[in-house]
């Protein structure tokens, strides 16, 4: 009978890991595959604003200020305070098709075009900060967010994402503590004149940057999206790294159309990342995979979600033509 029941524990585990393994591979393979690159835009090499964007995260207690990053936008003839939000964990750059709606419904010409199933705008004009943006072939997302109105003026109007696909082929610095982001074709004499690039992986448009921690080696998935965490990762690590002497705040995360149930603590756990030494500030974990995350740990390349938290001090380089990567730590 000890034999029988073994063989079927043996038998169950096999299908698991089998069934686990193609789940994730199937994930890995969506994930990491390479996108559409239809935008286009044209931009001026000077400093991008950025505000961050408080939060309640859904609890009268809890007060998160840094919930995401915002560009402060401005169409011309408008009197609306726009914005889009920088996250890098978005491959595409989107606006929301209810405030297309809106755009068109108050007298903005905006023609659109399709390329399969997808939507684009098929040209847009506006400025971010200074920086004088003419993009084309900006992504539709179908049935998102809300409308708003021609003298909607006063309250703050999230009308689209900027992903990655922003940054492609450019160099980037998102110097965090004076809150700017900046675009280049090619490095400039200051960019130059940096040693110590260290190579990171583009594949899909995901930015994966190589790190140890614990003595342990690691590609997490920098995420300016995540803009609230550190690292999210599996709950054994969470225990591991995370202060135990402070209080975990548990909350639902907003996922684009979703919620996600996560579980933060402070962290003082130190890691290195470009010969640089950062401190994750902020550890998590999603409540709701707790029991397959030590089994998907197994087939998946990604060590865990890398949010801005551990760089609030610094200024990070991204060079997606070399796929090459630098911090400035202040």
């Amino acid at each position: 009978m000890k034999k029988k029941i073994a063989y079927v524990l043996l038998i169950l585990l096999t299908l698991i890991l089998s069934v686990g393994f193609y789940f994730i591979r199937k994930f890995n393979n969506a994930f990491f595959k390479e996108k559409s690159a239809y935008l286009e835009y044209t931009f001026e090499s000077k400093p991008i604003h950025f505000d961050w964007v408080a939060n309640s995260k859904g609890s009268e207690d809890y007060h998160e200020p840094q919930a995401g990053m915002i560009f402060p936008l401005k169409i011309k003839g408008l009197k609306h305070q726009f914005y889009m939000q920088f996250d890098t964990g978005a491959p595409h750059t989107y606006i929301y098709e209810n405030d297309l709606k809106s755009l068109r419904d108050i007298g903005i010409d905006i023609k659109e075009v399709s390329k399969g199933e997808e939507r684009f705008v098929e040209q847009l004009e506006f400025k971010l900060d200074n920086n004088h943006i003419k993009a084309s072939m900006v992504r539709i997302l179908d049935d998102y967010v809300h409308t708003f109105g021609k003298n909607d003026t006063i309250s703050k109007i999230g009308l689209g994402t900027i992903g990655s696909n922003f940054i492609a082929n450019r160099i980037t610095s998102i110097d965090f503590k004076n809150q700017t982001v900046e675009l280049y074709k090619k490095r400039p004499e200051w960019i130059k004149s940096l040693s110590g690039f260290t190579s990171f992986d583009f594949t899909g448009r995901r930015i994966m940057l190589p790190v140890t921690i614990d003595h342990k080696d690691y590609e997490f998935f920098y995420d300016s999206g995540c803009s609230a965490f550190g690292l999210i990762t599996i709950k054994n690590r969470f225990d591991s790294y995370s202060d135990e002497s402070t209080e975990a705040i548990v909350y639902n995360a907003k996922s684009w159309k979703s919620g996600l149930p996560i579980t933060s603590r402070k962290s003082n756990q130190k890691f290195a990342i470009d010969n640089t030494e950062l401190s994750l500030k902020r550890v998590s974990y999603v409540d709701m995979y707790t029991a397959i995350q030590p089994l998907a740990t197994l087939f998946t390349r990604i060590g865990g979600w890398l949010g801005n938290q551990p760089f609030n001090e610094s200024t990070l380089i991204l060079d997606t033509k070399a796929e090459e990567f630098t911090i400035i730590k202040d």
